[in-house]
């Protein structure tokens, strides 16, 4: 925890010295690229992890068919061109996708990569038993999947579908399995749930492959001598693995990491403060929000009774100094917002900011019957004081924002418990009691995709959907605050379908108003994606594409000084 200030140089020497003990050597003339991750990866299987450390690592060795560039433009990867209705790849209706591989293409092992692999892993997505974390959308979507020959197979839709990006490419579809390595495990178990590949896989499409996981210190990639793209130039990637960010950056300071991902908005100056290195900032469509479980008592963990209160959490968003927090921790990078498009083409300039408000927050508090009855400062109504448990990860940034709000918030008196989880345990499977999805908290803050190359935006269609709310019967489920509004559903389906680009935004700026009245969730900023790396490393500008599944699109053009 972050209070424990006096704890963290210690903390810092010690990381340093594991980290230069596990540093391994390396061949004359090999070139490694040296990575830091503050979160290690739960699972290498894309559909089974919300964590964008696990995308990242998964995105080296399993290729997409196209990812998008810095310029949010499409890149082909494994085709030859993006599907699109003037070369014949998209129905003039949008109802089906004829998408066709490049020739010649092989996994890791050697085996031809085909249509057949598309067409078994959007089995496996209509597969309700494989409990897949990702993807529930394009399960929604699909009405066929059909094999046409060994490199074109073709998608048809229940409505219409104009984002392929969210069905066919980065980053709608999360990963391409290798049929001839989980279908028998289907076959045999009925799932692939638990097949050893998720956490230990041996085949691969992407650049590199997995050379060697040490759990707990890091991963070795080596390049993938069958990769259907142009050979990397670095033959080696390690990322290593830090238990803290204080930790990582010191190792970056040190000259010791060649590139850092998911720098923070608010370490942003720290880190220009380090002599040779340089940031680099994408668009992500990251926001940074307060998510509240308003779960009722028909599903598991639900959340506090007053947060079903929309005048309690309209009071909460009133009781926050967004901007504060923006000028205290963040040294004023970013700015508050109450619209989950903020910084895309599709935000509403109309929506406005709320601002803070202690006399409307307590208010509101007042008139839902939360008051301090017994003079003890908090809140309580019926015997239940007005006490939420506020959830996050142990990242020190987010835990420092915590400790701000737990203050704004005891000024109009909300209590607030704090509590910091492991990224593994904070975004972890239902399976696997993960925090979030079995609904272990009142507030939980984190940052989720919002919009990147189209108003179909992921947060509203599935974070947000009456049909994703976890349960026993849908543990795949991704709406784990159990907000349902059938208006919201309806839009969301609009900017999915719809056809007309004025439809579509309109129903957008719906959702932008449904989501400011009702609350479920508080915004706190928009982020971009940022990245550090050792100037004097790179023979060249490394170029980073948009959005948590592009990052190394680019990666086989990467070059390192010699």
């Amino acid at each position: 925890m972050t209070n424990l200030r006096r704890v963290v140089g210690v903390a810092v020497i010690v990381a340093l010295t594991l980290m230069l003990a596990i540093i391994p050597t390396s061949a004359q003339g090999e070139s490694v690229l040296t990575v830091g991750f503050a979160q290690e990866p739960d699972s290498m299987n894309g559909f089974y992890s919300s964590m964008a450390f696990a995308q990242w690592a998964n995105d080296l060795v399993q290729a997409s068919l196209w990812d998008i560039d810095e310029n949010l433009q499409a890149v082909p990867v494994l085709v030859d061109e993006i599907p699109s209705v003037e070369n014949g790849g998209i129905s003039e209706d949008y109802m089906s996708y004829t998408i066709k591989l490049k020739e010649g293409l092989t996994w890791s092992d050697g085996t031809p990569y085909t249509a057949a692999d598309l067409v078994f892993t959007y089995q496996m997505l209509e597969e309700s038993g494989n409990n897949f974390l990702q993807g529930n959308a394009i399960t929604e979507a699909v009405e066929s999947i059909e094999q046409i020959d060994d490199l074109t197979f073709r998608l048809t839709f229940n409505s219409p579908k104009p984002f392929p990006e969210d069905i066919a490419g980065s980053p709608g579809l999360s990963t391409i399995l290798p049929a001839h390595i989980f279908q028998p495990v289907f076959e045999a178990e009925g799932s692939i749930e638990f097949a050893a590949e998720n956490q230990d896989p041996t085949v691969f499409s992407g650049p590199y492959v997995l050379a060697e996981w040490r759990r707990g210190e890091q991963m070795t990639f080596d390049v993938n001598p069958n990769y259907g793209g142009p050979a990397p130039s670095i033959s080696r990637v390690i990322i290593r693995f830090f238990p803290d960010t204080d930790s990582q950056y010191a190792a970056l300071q040190a000259g010791q990491l060649d590139f850092v991902p998911n720098i923070s908005e608010g370490d942003k100056p720290r880190v220009g403060t380090f002599e040779g290195v340089s940031q680099a900032t994408v668009f992500g469509g990251y926001i940074e929000s307060l998510w509240l479980n308003v779960r009722t008592e028909e599903h598991p963990r639900a959340g506090h009774p007053a947060l079903q209160d929309v005048r309690v959490r309209q009071a909460i968003r009133f009781a926050l100094d967004r901007q504060a927090i923006s000028d205290q921790l963040l040294a004023g990078t970013v700015s508050p917002t109450d619209s989950i498009y903020a910084a895309s083409p599709f935000e509403d300039p109309n929506l406005g900011v709320t601002a803070t408000d202690l006399d409307a927050a307590n208010a509101l508090l007042d008139e839902a019957g939360w008051v301090d009855s017994n003079g003890d400062g908090t809140r309580d109504k019926d015997g239940v004081e007005l006490v939420l448990r506020y959830s996050t990860t142990t990242a020190g940034w987010r835990n420092n924002i915590q400790a701000v709000i737990q203050q704004q918030l005891a000024a109009v008196g909300v209590g607030t418990v704090l509590e910091a989880y492991p990224a593994s345990e904070f975004f972890g499977a239902w399976a696997n009691s993960g925090i979030n999805a079995v609904g272990e908290y009142d507030i939980a803050q984190y940052a989720n995709n919002t919009a990147l190359t189209n108003p179909a935006n992921v947060t509203v269609y599935e974070a947000l959907n009456c049909e994703q709310i976890p349960s026993e019967a849908n543990p795949g489920g991704q709406n784990f605050t159990g907000f349902c509004s059938e208006e919201m559903d309806a839009a969301a389906q609009m900017t999915l379908t719809s056809l007309d680009a004025e439809e579509r935004l309109a129903a957008a700026n719906t959702i932008q108003a449904i989501m400011k009245e009702n609350a479920p969730l508080i915004n706190l900023f928009p982020r971009g994606d940022n990245y550090a790396y050792l100037t004097a490393r790179f023979a060249e500008t490394p170029r980073i594409g948009s959005g948590v599944g592009n990052t190394w699109f680019d990666i086989s053009n990467w070059k390192l000084a010699s």
